[in-house]
């Protein structure tokens, strides 16, 4: 089996409500911004892997994904 190879962009993770001081220090490694009622997550440079582990740590939180789409390094 390759191991995973980082991507070329951006996971980003939108999650419904607005992160406290918990959530953000349990995604430290991550950008965490509130966009109105939502927060999102941004995890540059990850691969599939790392995006998983994201996952998992969301679901241990009990946190409500509503989005999760990789952003492109390149210009479009």
């Amino acid at each position: 089996m390759e191991p995973q190879k980082s991507t070329d962009g951006t996971y980003v993770i939108t999650v419904r409500g607005v992160a406290g001081p918990w959530v953000r220090a349990a995604f430290d490694e991550a950008q965490v911004s509130v966009v109105g009622d939502t927060t999102e997550l941004r995890s540059a440079g990850a691969d599939q892997a790392a995006l998983y582990g994201f996952l998992h740590r969301i679901e241990d939180l009990a946190l409500e994904v509503i989005d999760v789409h990789l952003e492109s390094a390149e210009p479009t």
